[in-house]
C-alpha cells in the first residue's frame, strides 16, 4: 500500500509493526481504529473454576513454540504483573482437544475465535479476557491521500460498524460470497463476542494518542520489534473522528 499497489488496508498493529521492522518507514499511518481494546484472551473449559487473569497464572498453556499469539498473551500477563504460564507445544488446531482431554489447562487467542475453539475441542468452552487498554487493529491510509478523502473513509467505516451493530446479519451474503467456507452461524458469534470489544464509548474509529503510545509499546515488546515514534504510525491531526 505504502508503494502505491492500494489506497487503505484494515490490518492490526501487530502485522503493521512487523512491516515497519522489516521495511523501514512506510508512507502509510493507521487513521481509524477498529478494535479499541485487546480481544486477547485465554480459553478454559466451560466447567473449569477460573475465570480471572489471576487464575491462569502457572497453568499449562497449549500452542506452538513459536506463535506470535502466545508472545501477546506473555506479554499480557506481564502486563498484569503475573506469572507466566508453562508452555506445552502444541499445534494450534490440536490444543483444544487436548485441553479437553485434561493434558493442557488453556489456549490462547482472540475473544472473538470461541466458536472455532469450541468446536476443535469438542465441548463447551469459555474466553478468559486480559482486558488490556492497548488497540489491536484499524484502518491504514497511505500517506499520498488528502485529509478529505481519508475523513470520508472514517467517517463511512465508522458508519458501516454502527449498522452492522443494529443488523450484524446485513453483511452476511457478502461474507459467503468471498468466503464460501465461513459458517454464518459463528460469524454472528463471533461478531456479538467482538462488539464490547470494538464500542467502548468513544466514537467508533477515533483514538488518542495516548492509548497509541501504550499500544505501540505493547505490541512492539511482546515480539521485540522496534517501537517507532507514534506520529509515524498514527495520523495525529485524524486521531479523532467527528461526531
Amino acid at each position: 500500500m505504502a508503494a502505491g499497489g492500494s489506497d487503505f488496508c484494515l490490518t492490526s498493529v501487530t502485522h503493521y509493526l512487523t512491516a515497519r521492522a522489516q521495511a523501514g518507514d512506510l508512507a502509510a499511518r493507521f487513521v481509524s481504529v477498529v478494535v479499541r481494546r485487546s480481544p486477547m484472551s485465554g480459553f478454559v473449559l466451560a466447567t473449569s473454576p477460573w475465570a480471572t487473569p489471576a487464575d491462569l497464572a502457572g497453568r499449562r498453556l497449549g500452542a506452538p513454540l513459536e506463535s506470535r499469539m502466545v508472545s501477546e498473551f506473555r506479554a499480557g500477563m506481564d502486563m498484569l504483573g503475573l506469572a507466566q504460564p508453562e508452555l506445552v507445544p502444541l499445534d494450534n488446531s490440536l490444543a483444544p482437544a487436548a485441553m479437553a482431554r485434561g493434558e493442557v489447562d488453556m489456549v490462547c487467542d482472540f475473544v472473538d475465535l470461541l466458536p472455532r475453539i469450541r468446536r476443535q475441542a469438542g465441548v463447551a468452552v469459555r474466553p478468559v479476557p486480559l482486558g488490556h487498554d492497548v488497540y489491536s487493529s484499524g484502518l491504514v491510509a497511505a500517506d499520498r491521500l488528502p485529509d478529505e478523502l481519508v475523513a470520508r473513509v472514517q467517517q463511512a467505516m465508522a458508519a458501516a460498524l454502527e449498522a452492522t451493530r443494529l443488523d450484524p446479519e446485513a453483511g452476511l451474503d457478502e461474507l459467503a460470497r468471498r468466503y464460501p467456507d465461513a459458517d454464518p452461524i459463528e460469524a454472528l458469534e463471533g461478531w456479538a463476542l467482538a462488539e464490547p470489544y470494538i464500542f467502548t464509548g468513544p466514537t467508533p474509529g477515533s483514538s488518542d494518542p495516548e492509548t497509541w503510545a501504550r499500544t505501540i509499546a505493547h505490541i512492539a515488546g511482546a515480539h521485540g520489534l522496534p517501537a517507532p515514534e507514534p506520529e509515524t504510525v498514527f495520523r495525529p491531526e485524524l486521531a479523532t473522528v467527528p461526531h
